[in-house]
């Protein structure tokens, strides 16, 4: 019942503005690019790798309560306001992406296929660890100050990620022989992340 009655507040609070421009840029960009002939499965690929990227740091903006200061002391739990928010932001930020994904896999040519399973797990990665940067940010900084903090922390683990090549990079082509074994890396990384968010959610006191 109190989660219940916490959801519209929480929605009104929350700055959706970062995630609707992103969001609607990665849909856009799904739909236009190449516009008029079919949508080149490399092309594809790419633009809906950045765009987990992109969302992610777009749903840290969620997490961030502008009125911290404030409402510390109210009845209801940090980490459940927490939980709630993280819940918004990765939610809306990962159905951005499946559209933006519906729209790429409907425009490839004949015979092009997208291993969705493997890059849904990316974009859900880096939507969780947006979500943690901003998260871990947002009990050192205040309002949109913790939101930037928190995709430079993004940004700067995707950049070291790119950079540490090797036979199980992050980051591999589907043709690549591990795809199948990194992507299982990739899906154990989730649940430490969201018993970290957990930890960043609770009471700053």
């Amino acid at each position: 019942m109190l989660v219940t009655q916490l959801i519209r507040p929480v929605a009104r609070a929350i700055d959706w503005t970062p995630l609707a421009v992103t969001g609607t840029l990665a849909v856009v960009m799904a739909s236009v690019i190449d516009a008029g002939s079919p949508l080149g499965v490399g092309a594809a690929f790419t633009l809906l790798r950045m765009m987990g990227v992109m969302l992610g740091a777009a749903a840290g903006f969620a997490v961030i309560d502008e009125m911290t200061a404030s409402t510390g002391a109210v009845p209801v739990s940090r980490r459940l306001r927490q939980w709630l928010r993280c819940g918004f932001g990765g939610l809306v930020a990962g159905l951005f992406w499946g559209i933006a994904c519906a729209v790429a896999v409907a425009r490839l040519p004949a015979g092009g296929e997208l291993r969705v399973a493997g890059m849904a797990v990316e974009a859900a990665v880096c939507i969780a660890v947006g979500l943690l940067a901003a998260s871990v940010a947002g009990r050192v900084h205040q309002g949109r100050a913790a939101a930037l903090a928190g995709m430079g922390g993004l940004l700067v683990i995707v950049s070291v990620s790119l950079v540490l090549r090797g036979p199980y990079w992050p980051w591999l082509y589907p043709e690549e022989e591990n795809w199948e074994i990194v992507h299982h890396g990739w899906l154990a990384v989730l649940p430490p992340v969201l018993a970290a968010l957990s930890w960043a959610g609770r009471d700053l006191r």
